[in-house]
């Protein structure tokens, strides 16, 4: 096979895994919503939309252009569906293009690539499965020590999200966190409302971040 065909064979499995997959994914809630007649309203929706969506389609696509040329094809595509590419699926591409000592974006790259962000999806669930196995069978008992701290599980998670931008570049994440605190704190204190809110913490970071840049105080 020629690498002009296996690179539009790639673009064309890629892209019907990436949709199979979508569907995949939205078939679950799908079917609770079918079997148990339980439907999301349209402003529950909007408000996850707002508080999820406005942050983390943006790192998306700025995710994808700019790890897609590093990665390859095939493992751009695969990542883009098992996720954690920052953290995970991106460092084990390029260790593995780094020790397998040949050049980013030739052709053995793109296979290496390949390979090492399928093995990691793969060791990933792996260990998913094994954990969840391992703690099923003690759940009540985890429930019991630990069943007040379950509504801060949503917190915990996006905070350790969090945490992976702010360790970048600290000193961007002080006057967003400071408005929006205030705003909480004095302004909008109902929890509907606020995370309707995520848009405008976010363009006020951009603009924020534009002029400490100017200042030369951020690189």
């Amino acid at each position: 096979m020629k690498q002009e065909q296996y690179i539009t064979s790639l673009h064309k499995l890629g892209k019907r895994f990436v949709i199979i997959s979508a569907l995949l994914m939205l078939a679950v809630p799908l079917t609770f919503s079918i079997v148990y007649n339980a439907w999301p309203t349209l402003d529950l929706m909007i408000k996850g939309m707002l508080s999820v969506g406005a942050i983390y389609i943006p790192i998306a696509i700025i995710e994808t252009y700019n790890y897609a040329p590093m990665m390859g094809i095939g493992a751009t595509y695969l990542s883009n569906v098992t996720g954690n590419i920052a953290n995970m699926k991106l460092p084990a591409a390029l260790t593995a293009i780094r020790l397998a000592k040949v050049e980013s974006g030739s052709d053995e790259a793109e296979i290496i690539a390949t390979l090492a962000v399928a093995t990691s999806s793969i060791v990933t669930t792996v260990i998913i499965i094994v954990g969840m196995l391992v703690l099923l069978p003690y759940i009540s008992v985890i429930e019991g020590f630990l069943g007040s701290l379950t509504d801060y599980l949503v917190p915990a998670i996006f905070g350790a999200l969090g945490v992976v931008f702010v360790v970048r570049n600290w000193k961007l994440t002080i006057a967003p966190f400071v408005l929006m605190m205030l705003l909480f704190m004095f302004v909008v204190k109902s929890p509907t409302v606020q995370p309707a809110l995520v848009p405008v913490a976010s363009v006020f970071s951009i603009v924020v971040a534009r002029q400490l840049f100017k200042k030369g105080w951020v690189k």
